[in-house]
């Protein structure tokens, strides 16, 4: 039941194997020993071989037999793996990274809530932007960085762990947004009452 492209056993792949496994004791093995296990295990590969060896526990492989191997490559070729062949596996769903850190996110919040902690305002302010001195990406803390490649220095705030740069662009984004809030509702309240 071998694949016609396995390795069969030869004297030298016996050889090898024996002294792999140290059955036998010193470093080649003796020809009345090689001839003995390739009689045993004729039309078994080199393979099925190391298989059956490698499930045996160290002290038991020393003291093996021939024989003992072809039984036990015997018994797994009776009862083949039961992995299922692969067109039966369904490949793995793509993940979607947003929603894993969204739910990351409100996990670390429950466990704030639990145990009566309250977020930084300006911390999360400022995660709603990137930081233009370290290019830390929105929803990211800003990394312990002091010097850029334009040899600018910021030194981060102790209190929110952000440059004080991404803090500055928060604010403006949040000013920004409240006053085109502000004129937009009072265009409307303009065109209304007049």
């Amino acid at each position: 039941m071998s694949t016609p492209n396995a390795q069969q056993l030869t004297r030298s792949t016996m050889r090898a194997l024996l002294a792999h496994y140290r059955i036998t004791p010193g470093d080649t093995a003796p020809e009345d020993v090689v001839t003995e296990w390739l009689r045993e295990l004729r039309g078994r590969t080199v393979g099925e071989c190391h298989a059956a060896l490698s499930t045996l526990p160290l002290e038991q492989v020393r003291h093996v037999t021939a024989a003992q191997i072809a039984q036990s490559i015997t018994l797994a070729r009776s009862r083949p793996a039961a992995t299922g062949t692969p067109s039966s596996t369904r490949p793995p769903k793509p993940r979607d990274r947003a929603a894993d850190q969204a739910a990351g996110a409100r996990g670390i919040g429950k466990v704030y809530a639990l145990m009566g902690w309250t977020g930084h305002e300006k911390h999360v302010l400022a995660r709603t932007v990137p930081c233009p001195f370290c290019r830390a990406s929105v929803g990211t803390p800003c990394s312990p960085l002091t010097r850029n490649r334009l040899r600018q220095r910021e030194i981060r705030d102790r209190e929110t762990r952000m440059h004080p740069s991404r803090l500055r662009a928060a604010e403006a984004k949040r000013a920004n947004s409240s006053s085109s809030g502000a004129a937009a509702s009072g265009t409307a309240t303009q065109g209304a009452s007049a």
